[in-house]
């Protein structure tokens, strides 16, 4: 029996696995309107995920004199380039206004370079990106991005992913449970081991299928960023920046993804320019930083 269960157990999560983004879609395309309870409960964990990865940050050093004027400066920048965007997401997208509220955004004393936000559209700029003296047109397309993530709804649609797992897992394995012994201490051992696996499969599980979207999740959010700045007669070549590279994008997950949204720029500059001459490929990267890689 225990053979049995355990083969029962490796093809019930292969399926979970394997099929959950289809669940996931499911729900979310009947969902992704939905005014009430849902969306509500998306916001919720959403804004959770956002304070706890921002708890688990490291603090940058606290400013003084010359040092807090620069940073009260890039914070008056971001409001007002968000503020700008936002008035342009609204007009954009019509609808937006039934599931997001308003846009706030908010700078926060944090070393590394980094993004992240909720979806009830708080975007959070980490002060590390303010070192990487980004120009602002830089600023103003990795602002929308982010806004990108909110507008398409990934935020709603990545915590659908994690309740289905969560679901299922409790399902899953409190039956275990009754193939286990009766005993007192056996049904202590049995439910602790089996509230850890679930709790552990949950989360293996909804990481693992929500890294399988992430890159069509980037590349909708660049599009989305895209089209938010054409209509602030912005032009993707225009967006030169200074960013030292250097061998940060290997640890820092939000650089790499920015480094693959420049590729994704490029790309797309590339086929505009196809039926037409070259005028080069856009690089927000400093010269010398692309010759350090």
């Amino acid at each position: 029996m225990t053979i049995t269960l355990s083969k029962n157990l490796t093809v019930s999560m292969l399926l979970l696995i394997h099929g959950n983004m289809v669940c996931a879609q499911e729900i979310t395309t009947n969902s992704q309107h939905d005014h009430g309870a849902l969306t509500a409960i998306s916001n919720f964990y959403s804004d959770i995920d956002m304070h706890v990865r921002l708890a688990t940050k490291s603090n940058a050093k606290s400013c003084s004199e010359v040092r807090c004027t620069l940073n009260a400066a890039f914070d008056a920048q971001v409001q007002q380039l968000g503020e700008r965007l936002a008035v342009t997401a609204y007009k954009t997208y019509p609808d937006l206004r039934e599931s997001v509220d308003n846009f706030t955004f908010i700078v926060a004393d944090k070393k590394e370079p980094c993004m992240t936000s909720s979806g009830a559209g708080k975007i959070v700029i980490f002060r590390g990106i303010q070192n990487l003296e980004l120009s602002e047109d830089a600023i103003s397309f990795i602002l929308a991005r982010e806004m990108g993530h909110v507008i398409g709804h990934h935020h709603f649609k990545n915590t659908s992913t994690k309740l289905i797992f969560s679901v299922l897992a409790s399902v899953l394995f409190p039956a275990v449970s009754l193939f286990s012994s009766t005993s007192n201490v056996a049904a202590t051992a049995t439910t602790t081991l089996t509230s850890a696996a679930s709790t552990t499969t949950s989360y293996l599980g909804s990481e693992v299928a929500i890294s399988q979207v992430k890159p069509s999740q980037l590349i909708e959010a660049d599009n989305i960023a895209i089209n938010l700045l054409a209509r602030q007669d912005w032009d993707m070549r225009s967006m030169a920046s200074i960013l030292e590279l250097e061998d940060s994008v290997d640890t820092n997950d939000w650089l790499h993804d920015l480094y693959n949204t420049v590729h994704h720029l490029n790309e797309l500059i590339i086929t505009e320019d196809a039926s037409g001459p070259k005028t080069g490929t856009l690089s927000i990267w400093k010269e010398d930083s692309i010759s350090q890689q």
